[in-house]
């Protein structure tokens, strides 16, 4: 299979994972969240078990099959994720932003940690048998959902009709906050992008490259926490603002020093602390706007889950026409002039109502 199959694939995932988030959401205020965890872990399971038996003549049509399986588990369990977070969280708003932000930084652990594992194991054992040994891991965890607690009566009463439920989903901020999250993400990922070819400039190798996006991550992991908290604190308006900036200068910086390693590992560590502390605090906001009229936050949050996986494919594909056609150099800004209109979005669009 050559590599532009393989890339067509991987993107009708990620497109699956988008047009399932509000289906998704909806169906966990309205049944509760432990099924649909229970349908994303199946759907997960089949995913690898196509994976592994792709192969011959019909390998890519049953890849295909599997890559939509798995986009459409990753799109519904992620949005369940964020509003059973939402729905704990609505009897002390207080704590909402450190809860967010902990989500957040558990998603940048495993996706990482997931690149090792499949890479370690497809290594060893090949990546059919891999995938089918990865196939058992969602089964072994459903008996977990037993934690999951069920939909109470009162919401599972609550169901607004479509209208209610569009105009919502709808509402000018909660657009510029969806738009916001593609930014965002596509900065964060379009820089992630971009570190190989700053990286081969330099001679440095691949493996250096994985090495140097552990800042990203590391980033990540202490700015998600920690900048929900300082806005259960402090307000969304002020942290957003500060780490989107530091997001920006990061950037711009990497115009003159991605010739320095230890530049480059600073700009990176402060990326990843801009991108994933800014994304929950995107979660508090949207949440924010008190106009749901019973509304579940599996909806509301639907939209902004379906920015930020566009932004994971969106970002990247800017990335490299940016790249090809006006320079490495050129594709760094363009990752800063991202956030930058993220940033705008926020003080033009997302006016200052109360937390």
């Amino acid at each position: 299979m050559d590599a532009a199959t393989l890339g067509v694939l991987v993107g009708i995932g990620g497109i699956v994972s988008v047009l399932v988030q509000v289906p998704g959401g909806s169906g966990g205020d309205r049944w509760g969240r432990r099924p649909f965890f229970g349908l994303a872990m199946v759907l997960l399971a089949l995913s690898q078990g196509g994976r592994w038996l792709a192969d011959g003549a019909a390998g890519p049509a049953i890849l295909l099959v599997a890559q939509m399986l798995g986009g459409a588990a990753q799109g519904v369990a992620t949005v369940n994720a964020w509003a059973l977070v939402a729905d704990a969280g609505e009897a002390g708003r207080g704590r909402q932003g450190q809860s967010f932000g902990i989500l957040n930084a558990s998603l940048a652990v495993g996706l990482v940690a997931g690149y090792i594992v499949a890479g370690g194991l497809g290594s060893l054992i090949g990546w059919r048998l891999m995938s089918l040994v990865l196939g058992a891991l969602p089964l072994v965890v459903l008996p977990a959902l037993v934690w999951i607690p069920r939909r109470s009566h009162q919401s599972a009463a609550a169901r607004p009709g479509l209208g209610i439920v569009l105009r919502a989903v709808l509402d000018r901020q909660r657009l510029a906050l969806t738009a916001m999250a593609a930014l965002v993400l596509g900065a964060g990922q379009g820089a992630a992008y971009l570190l190989p070819f700053g990286v081969q400039q330099r001679d440095l190798g691949a493996f250096a490259a994985a090495l140097l996006l552990v800042p990203y991550v590391v980033g990540s992991v202490i700015a998600g926490p920690l900048g929900g908290r300082l806005s259960d604190q402090l307000g969304t308006r002020p942290v957003m603002l500060w780490l989107l900036v530091i997001g920006i200068l990061a950037c711009v910086a990497l115009v003159w020093g991605a010739g320095s390693s230890p530049l480059l590992v600073a700009c990176f560590l402060l990326i990843g602390a801009s991108v994933n502390g800014a994304l929950p605090l995107l979660a508090v906001r949207v949440l924010a706007l008190a106009d749901t009229r019973g509304v579940g936050a599996g909806t509301i949050l639907a939209g902004l889950r379906m920015g930020q996986s566009s932004g994971t494919f969106l970002g990247p594909g800017l990335a490299g026409l940016v790249l090809t056609h006006a320079g490495l150099n050129a594709g760094w800004l363009a990752q800063a002039a991202c956030l930058l209109a993220s940033l705008a979005l926020y003080e033009l669009v997302v006016t200052t109502r109360p937390r």
